[in-house]
């Protein structure tokens, strides 16, 4: 694991909206993690200001959709506490508007997009001018919502719209930062329903409201904390581009083209010497002989793992190929259909295999998908929504993640025997990551707590501008 908090020991971070709530969380966290916190607030509780076990906590008021109290609360932390290197983005209001097309709610839609549209393009400009004047590699974290990827009715209106400006300002800025070459990183944080002063702690709920958000599972504030901890302790090279998270009820493969069918035992024999290697770790690996676009060597293998093992309780649905020099208009039926045999119907028969025996062992156990940002592998993406449902129609706590990667030094790219020297040159240029990195993430994902679920995480290298 080379995940780490370090490097951020006594630097300066700002966050936003932390009084109460998410920002309430996020900043505690970053005081035990040993950094100087600003919580800038339109009502700032002095009476939280403290110093923790490492770090301190102070607290700045100003109006995050008022553009000259932002200037002077950032101008206030670099001349009292020292250039901003973190920038968490958490303050927004979810104020109820009646519709978009009746009355006048003119003002409350002002509201809502000035703290969180334009209060977030504010700070984050502010922070980038003394991140790039400094030379800092910083980070950038917006706390999105999950209702800035979907609409869920009607009955937020501008809210869902504001959010939905978020996500696309997230990745907007990501690539003007790629485009610069600048290494500061930008993540957005997608949460689902949150126990906050904006749902079950407003105490100006009606009955009916409140009856509705009990029985709502829900995340805690500290859930949302712990993804912004574990986005900002990857390595520099790493960038956590998005996470989705909600709470729980709602490639290392090989492409040589057409040697690449015939290899499985060549794969068995490397999980054989890796496992000798392990030998003296907590836990242990066993190599399993299985040609993964046969199910009768799939159910065999499931057989021996239950027979030899004991019962699954997590799978990682790892393999994968890209195009194997074929194309959708002149290419091979054979290499099309071997391709969907392994990154679709594989994945499928492993993830029914899997379900089958968690369930029949009463076990909450996990299954994380890794996925792929370069076309987003989209049968991927809708097959693991589509058993998200199906196991919350069936009241499952088995849970579901995809974990979404940009490009990785592996066979299928810098390491692939077969690349042209002109592919090579242009692999060797761009930005990519570690497989470790990508272990890293799915660890990470398996470790948070019980009730929470990791929707989606998704690792670019830093700089990448796909």
């Amino acid at each position: 694991m080379v995940i780490s908090m370090d490097r951020w020991f006594g630097k300066v971070a700002v966050v936003t909206g932390a009084s109460s709530g998410i920002g309430a969380a996020i900043a505690d966290q970053l005081v035990d993690n040993g950094l100087i916190v600003a919580g800038i607030d339109i009502h700032p509780d002095t009476t939280k200001e403290r110093s923790g076990k490492k770090g301190k906590l102070f607290f700045v008021k100003a109006d995050v959709s008022k553009e000259e109290e932002m200037l002077e609360a950032f101008e206030w932390v670099t001349v009292n506490l020292g250039p901003v290197r973190i920038l968490i983005n958490s303050a927004g209001v979810a104020i109820r508007a009646k519709n978009l097309t009746e009355g006048t709610d003119t003002e409350i839609w002002k509201t809502v997009l000035g703290v969180n549209v334009l209060g977030l393009c504010i700070a984050t400009r502010e922070a980038v001018k003394i991140m790039n004047a400094n030379n800092a590699d910083g980070h950038i974290v917006h706390i999105n919502s999950i209702s800035g990827h979907r609409v869920f009715g009607a009955n937020l209106n501008i809210y869902s719209a504001s959010k939905h400006a978020v996500t696309a300002l997230s990745e907007t800025l990501r690539q003007e930062l790629a485009q610069r070459e600048s290494k500061i990183k930008v993540t957005s944080i997608s949460p689902g329903y949150v126990e906050t002063r904006l749902t079950t702690l407003n105490t100006d709920l009606t009955p009916e409201i409140r009856t509705f958000w009990e029985n709502k599972p829900l995340l805690k504030s500290e859930n949302v904390a712990d993804a912004v901890i574990y986005a900002l302790s990857t390595p520099g090279h790493v960038q956590i581009s998005e996470i989705i998270i909600k709470p729980m009820g709602g490639q290392s493969g090989h492409s040589d083209r057409s040697q690449f069918w015939n290899r499985w035992l060549v794969w068995f024999e490397l999980i054989e010497k890796r496992a000798q290697k392990l030998s003296d770790q907590k836990g242990k690996l066993y190599a399993v002989k299985a040609n993964l676009i046969k199910e009768e060597d799939i159910l065999k293998s499931f057989e021996w793992v239950t027979d030899n093992l004991g019962p699954v309780h997590i799978l990682i649905n790892n393999t994968g190929v890209a195009n194997l020099g074929t194309n959708l208009t002149e290419g091979s039926t054979e290499i099309l259909k071997k391709i969907l045999d392994l990154n679709v119907l594989g994945l499928c028969i492993f993830t029914r295999e899997a379900f089958k025996i968690m369930k029949a062992s009463n076990i909450n156990g996990h299954i994380i998908h890794i996925n792929s940002v370069l076309g987003h592998r989209y049968a991927v993406t809708a097959l693991t929504e589509t058993l998200r449902h199906e196991l919350n129609h069936l009241n499952s706590k088995i849970k579901i993640s995809s974990v979404n990667l940009g490009l990785v030094e592996m066979e299928l790219t810098t390491m692939n025997e077969y690349l042209t020297p002109e592919r090579r040159t242009r692999f060797e240029k761009i930005p990519i990551l570690k497989s470790e990195d990508v272990a890293d993430a799915v660890v990470y994902v398996l470790s948070i707590p019980e009730h929470v679920q990791m929707h989606e995480l998704t690792v670019v290298p830093t700089g990448e501008e796909m």
